[in-house]
C-alpha cells in the first residue's frame, strides 16, 4: 500500500513539474547538454582511432574469460569488417564482436547523462565519467563471454534470446540504474 501512494505522489510531483517553466527550462537544458555529450562522446569512441582500441580490448577480453572458462578459441581482429572474431573449433561460425558489441553506444547515454546533470559539482560528474567507464566495460565483458559460453554449452538459439532480449534488457538496466545511483548519491538535498 505504501509502495502504491509513494508512486502516485512521483506521478503527481511530475505532473506539476511539467507545467511550470523554470522546470521546463531545467529539462531543456539537461536535454541539450546531453545531446551534446552524448554526440561527442559516441563520435569519438565509434568514428575514430579509439574504436579499434576498444574493440580489441573487449575481443581479447572475452577471449581471455572464455579460455578461463574452459573454452579453447583464436582470438584476431578482422580488418576488412572492423571486428574482433573469437573463433571457437566446436562451433560452425565464429563470435564476432562488432560496434553495437563493444558498448560504446550505453556507456556514451551513461556518461553524456552523468556529465550533463546540472546541479552536481564537475568533480563528482567526472568521478561518475570515470565510474561509468568501468561499470561499462565489465558488464559488457561479461555480457560477451557469457554469450559465447552459452552457444558453446547450450544451442545457438537460446544463446541468441539471451544475446537478443536479456543481455540488451540488462544493459539498459545497468545505464539506467547506474545513473539513479549515482544521481541519488550526488544530488544536493534542496
Amino acid at each position: 500500500m505504501w509502495s502504491v501512494i509513494k508512486k502516485q505522489n512521483l506521478f503527481n510531483n511530475i505532473k506539476k513539474d511539467l507545467f511550470k517553466k523554470k522546470e521546463q527550462k531545467k529539462a531543456l537544458y539537461f536535454l541539450l547538454i546531453f545531446l551534446f555529450f552524448f554526440t561527442i562522446i559516441y563520435l569519438l569512441l565509434a568514428e575514430t582511432f579509439f574504436y579499434k582500441q576498444i574493440n580489441l580490448f573487449f575481443g581479447i577480453a572475452s577471449s581471455f574469460l572464455l579460455n578461463l572458462f574452459g573454452i579453447s578459441n583464436l582470438f584476431f581482429y578482422d580488418s576488412v569488417i572492423k571486428s574482433s572474431t573469437v573463433v571457437i573449433s566446436s562451433l560452425e561460425y565464429p563470435l564476432i564482436i562488432n560496434k553495437l558489441c563493444t558498448g560504446i553506444l550505453e556507456f556514451s547515454l551513461l556518461s553524456a547523462a552523468i556529465l550533463a546533470s546540472k546541479g552536481i559539482p564537475i568533480i563528482k560528474r567526472i568521478i561518475g565519467f570515470l565510474i561509468s567507464i568501468l561499470v561499462v566495460m565489465f558488464f559488457n565483458i561479461f555480457r560477451i563471454s557469457l554469450t559465447g559460453y552459452l552457444i558453446v554449452h547450450l544451442n545457438i538459439f537460446w544463446a541468441e534470446i539471451f544475446h537478443a532480449v536479456l543481455f540488451r534488457l540488462f544493459l539498459v538496466i545497468i545505464v539506467i540504474g547506474t545513473y539513479y545511483l549515482w544521481f541519488k548519491k550526488n544530488i544536493k538535498k534542496e
